[in-house]
């Protein structure tokens, strides 16, 4: 194969590519949002390097594969002349160490911007759709990073409602678009609700729509952002990505929104309840009476505000009944008070998970005060 032939394809084509050092270089000029450097150990002889002088010859799936990590010169000339015929055909099944000898290039040739960016996009996009490439968790993270290289929010959303990523990516993802300052969609609200194996993946778009924004009056903030204020300082502090390129080093942030998004979108889910009593203050003598005698029902919870990340999520759970109030203690702090009902029990633990290990909760069963360690599933002391 000539040089011409091999331009064509998405590779790093010794003589034709830009040197790594120059992609380095220039990418302060290209305003790419991302540090780049070389490894400590690059001598100038790139890995993801195709170099046209070295010998090809037909090759034969029965030839056997290369080791993953191989540079193309570590190929044999049949298994340099294997890659390259699949390289014009990326979409189709290949071993491992090609479609990391291939991610390599693409990585490359991003951070080059300009045309040589806007041609591996492409290419990108067409193997988004190929069965071969979608169960492969690298060629993902190359297609996340190509979407946050082009700072389109709106884009990048889009994408994320329809894009099959790994599941331990999307938190990643999310972080990138809030600092994109782009809101939570419906359809990323149900994609990654499918991902992380949550019940609001069955609600429909125009229901989850919905109760995001409730749940933005409630946080008095878009979830997104709600996600990057939890993770304070360090959300904007860039971080190594990990490159399939083993001379090439990438920096970025990456804000993992997991772990505050997946409560609330587990919120999203829940029936929504009566708020007959929402905001009802102790002062109220009709509601005061009222609590009284539900307290002597079965169960109340009270708890006043936390430091947790959960907090809000608890605190909005708990406004979804008709029974919860809002009191003032004897120091005039807040409490948030919630009766629950013998038939109530599976809202009872809804609720007990996030504040059962807080200082301020207290329960009260028929009246008597209990201990947390007493409170469990068919506990003796719940009867």
């Amino acid at each position: 194969m000539n040089v011409a032939s091999l331009a064509a394809l998405p590779l790093r084509v010794r003589g034709v590519a830009s040197p790594l050092e120059e992609v380095v270089a220039l990418a302060g000029q290209h305003a790419l949002p991302v540090q780049l450097s070389l490894s400590a150990s690059f001598v100038g002889e790139e890995f993801a390097q195709v170099d046209p002088s070295l010998r090809v010859e037909p090759g034969r799936p029965d030839d056997g594969d290369p080791a993953p990590g191989l540079t193309y010169a570590g190929y044999s000339p049949a298994q340099r002349g294997r890659f390259l015929a699949w390289c014009a055909a990326p979409q189709s099944h290949a071993c491992p160490a090609f479609q990391q000898l291939l991610l390599a290039s693409l990585e490359a040739g991003l951070c080059e911007g300009g045309e040589k960016a806007r041609s591996v996009r492409k290419l990108l996009a067409q193997l988004e759709q190929s069965a071969s490439w979608q169960p492969v968790q690298g060629f993902w993270r190359v297609a996340l990073l190509a979407r946050w290289l082009e700072q389109d929010g709106p884009a990048l959303a889009e994408w994320l409602a329809q894009a099959a990523l790994p599941a331990d990516l999307a938190g990643v993802a999310l972080g990138l678009q809030a600092l994109l300052g782009t809101a939570l969609t419906a359809g990323e609200a149900r994609a990654v609700s499918k991902l992380w194996q949550l019940p609001a993946a069955d609600l429909s778009e125009t229901a989850l729509a919905f109760r995001l924004r409730s749940l933005a009056a409630t946080l008095s903030t878009e979830p997104l952002q709600f996600g990057l204020k939890q993770l304070g300082p360090a959300a904007d502090h860039p971080l190594p990505w990990r490159c399939h390129h083993r001379d090439l080093r990438i920096e970025f942030p990456q804000p993992n929104l997991r772990r505050s998004l997946e409560p609330l979108l587990v919120d999203l889910a829940l029936p929504e309840e009566p708020l007959d009593s929402l905001g009802k203050e102790a002062t109220d003598p009709d509601a005061a009476s009222g609590q009284k005698e539900l307290a002597h029902t079965y169960l109340v919870v009270e708890f006043r505000q936390s430091r947790s990340e959960y907090f809000l999520s608890a605190l909005r759970q708990a406004q979804r009944r008709s029974t919860f109030l809002q009191l003032l203690d004897e120091d005039r702090h807040l409490v948030y008070r919630v009766t629950f009902r013998k038939n109530e029990m599976s809202y009872f633990w809804q609720l007990w998970n996030y504040v059962h290990s807080w200082s301020t909760t207290r329960i009260y069963c028929n009246g008597q005060e209990l201990q947390n360690w007493q409170v469990y599933p068919y506990s003796q002391y719940l009867r």
